[in-house]
């Protein structure tokens, strides 16, 4: 419903149906939690072009409409956001770098560190703070039935505490009021910051930690850091603000951005230049993997016979945290000659909590069957086998998956080998795969020996000529 509905608005708002979207999700979601949203998407009848992390999405409008002036020298913003359900931090880069076809130099928005608490948000302080002002209803009237079993009552005070929230942010005291509360009963408050701040004495020290397991995440030092951004109506609370001045030891934060449009703005300037009809600036986004991904598989140890003589379980770590995204690996199992399988998950949380580990999720994600292999293998029997290699995306919205398999063969041509030669092997299956021993980025295999140009060709021509007169 939230989905129909937010497409209804952008269809009257812009006067054209919506076909297409970019869906923004917490940078904390894991592949379950962003299949989910696509299949949420797809019931809902939207197609979307690409899930965008809520930070990545804020920070590049950042660089759209404040006009940040990149250089090659890397300009460095943590983005703190304190929303209603959680806290996230983001290091952010701003700089020029160079296209590797081109070689010209491209503005690049580079998330380089990313840290977070999914629990700590300012609802939990409306929850308190409700709380507390049901307690002052029920001193107020003691012989009355009790306020909280009256959901209508409760839904007042709710609405009432977060005004009351915001206004006391501002200022050193305010009144909380609802008329007709409770059994007829109007009720009227006074409320001073430093009691609501005792309320949530226990939540302000956490505030700190995504700040600096982003900062730890993206491996800079606190003074390398330029400016703070506050994004979130959290982060309008003066107590938050001093945790993150602590966290990050600025001297002052920024309130640059409209809590209300930037996230949303950001993905619609990505979906602008994601399409031939709009002329936008040339920005690169370059969004960063925030969990692990290894492959695991059962290694074939073979004697001098070639017979195999146990299976070794090999994990293999494909994907590290803080990998640019989008991104395409490679790995060859150089052992099976048969169909094989391997699994796919999440490894290596030494990063995270106890706590963040709980809230995680199972960490498997899939297991992949490569079938037809030998079948392949007897076909080009007359060949040197060399493998079966998987490409391995992991794309823009960060899922994880096989963009190809390909069996290997070399063939003697003239006493040389001719490399390059491959046969694919397309469609075996869907979902991830991984190497026996060499991981490789795509890109950098494959490359051909220039030819000798036609000038040089006919000079040796004439130096053969040459030659064969003088021995005449």
């Amino acid at each position: 419903m939230q989905i129909e509905f937010a497409v209804q608005l952008a269809t009257n708002h812009g006067e054209a149906p919506v076909s297409k979207v970019i869906i923004c999700v917490p940078p904390f979601f894991n592949q379950r939690e962003r299949e989910a949203i696509l299949d949420v998407a797809a019931i809902a009848g939207v197609q979307v072009m690409q899930l965008m992390t809520a930070t990545s999405a804020i920070s590049l409008q950042y660089a759209v409409f404040r006009n940040i002036k990149m250089t090659e020298k890397p300009m460095i913003v943590l983005f703190a956001t304190v929303g209603s359900q959680f806290t996230t931090a983001a290091v952010v880069s701003y700089s020029e770098v160079k296209d590797k076809v081109t070689k010209a130099l491209v503005p690049t928005v580079q998330v380089m560190g990313v840290g977070y608490d999914r629990s700590l948000g300012s609802y939990e302080m409306d929850v308190r703070l409700r709380e507390h002002l049901a307690d002052k209803f029920t001193e107020k009237y003691p012989k009355l039935s009790d306020v909280r079993k009256n959901g209508r009552a409760m839904k007042k005070l709710q609405k009432e505490a977060r005004k009351v929230k915001t206004v006391l942010s501002a200022n050193q005291d305010t009144y909380a009021q609802v008329e007709s509360l409770h059994e007829d009963k109007d009720f009227r408050v006074k409320i001073n910051r430093q009691d609501m701040e005792a309320l949530f004495a226990d939540m302000f020290p956490r505030f700190q930690a995504p700040f600096l397991d982003a900062i730890n995440s993206a491996g800079i030092s606190k003074p390398e850091i330029e400016q703070v951004v506050l994004f979130g109506g959290g982060t309008r609370i003066p107590k938050i603000q001093e945790q993150i001045l602590k966290a990050t030891e600025q001297k002052e934060l920024h309130k640059y951005i409209n809590t209300d449009e930037a996230a949303a703005l950001g993905s619609a300037f990505m979906a602008a230049s994601s399409s031939s009809v709009f002329r936008t600036k040339q920005i690169r986004l370059r969004d960063a993997n925030q969990f692990p991904f290894f492959v695991s598989f059962n290694k074939l140890v073979l004697n001098e016979e070639g017979e195999v003589t146990e299976e070794k379980l090999v994990n293999k770590e494909l994907y590290y945290r803080n990998n640019a995204l989008p991104q395409k690996k490679a790995m060859t199992y150089t052992k099976f000659t048969d169909d094989f399988h391997f699994n796919v998950s999440y490894g290596n949380m030494e990063h995270l909590s106890e706590k963040q580990i709980s809230e995680f999720g199972s960490l498997p994600l899939t297991m992949v069957n490569v079938k037809g292999v030998k079948d392949v293998f007897n076909q080009h029997h007359d060949k040197t086998a060399k493998g079966i290699k998987a490409h391995i995306l992991v794309d823009e919205s960060g899922l994880i998956s096989v963009d190809s398999v390909e069996a290997l063969f070399e063939t003697i041509v003239a006493n040389k080998t001719e490399p390059g030669w491959m046969d694919s092997v397309s469609n075996f299956f869907t979902g991830n795969s991984d190497d026996e021993g060499e991981k490789k980025e795509e890109g950098k295999e494959g490359e051909k020996k220039e030819e000798p140009k036609e000038g040089e060709k006919k000079e040796e021509v004439k130096k053969e000529e040459k030659k064969d007169e003088g021995e005449k």
